[in-house]
């Protein structure tokens, strides 16, 4: 195999595990229950919601850098 065949190779592999990453962490985040002035139950919720809503973006972050990383490696096996 040619060097620009196995960057391609790895390429591909970057982006199919970035786009599924990107995939299962692909919901929106959710909203803030409560008014202002909510209770201590509510104050709880609203913690639990913002660790998703913090590991959602996490995962985004990682598939896109996947991604990244897929185009990076693509665009050095053009000038392999």
């Amino acid at each position: 195999m040619t060097p620009a065949q196995i960057a391609g190779l790895v390429s591909a592999g970057l982006g199919t595990i970035g786009t599924f990453i990107l995939f299962r962490a692909s919901y929106a985040l959710q909203s803030l229950a409560g008014g202002v002035f909510g209770s201590n139950q509510l104050s709880k919720y609203n913690e639990e919601i913002k660790a998703k809503n913090a590991s959602r973006i996490r995962c985004q972050r990682i598939g896109l850098g996947f991604l990244f990383g897929s185009f990076f490696i693509q665009a050095v096996a053009v000038f392999l």
